[in-house]
């Protein structure tokens, strides 16, 4: 059953990363976000139903997340500046 779980979790987050999903801070923040939820949910508890739970819960935290960023400019430890993402 772990290996069933670990091959679904894998599979989820494949597909995710693969979907159609990438064009809007949205979809990006809830894919990325239910990834990480069906990984974090499946291995937590070792069942379908929790990475299918962390999943949802993930995706719509990324979801929220990645409605409320916006592109801004950015300086890393060296004084460059960049183009980065920030929060409101």
């Amino acid at each position: 059953m772990r290996i069933a779980t670990i091959v679904l979790v894998s599979t989820l987050g494949a597909a995710t990363m693969l979907s159609g999903c990438l064009t809007t801070p949205e979809g990006k923040g809830a894919v990325v976000g239910g990834a990480i939820g069906t990984a974090v949910g499946g291995i937590a508890s070792g069942s379908v139903g929790g990475a299918l739970v962390g999943g949802a819960i993930g995706a719509g935290g990324g979801y929220l997340i990645g409605k409320h960023t916006y592109k801004c400019q950015r300086v890393n430890i060296f004084g460059q500046k960049y183009m980065g993402t920030c929060i409101r």
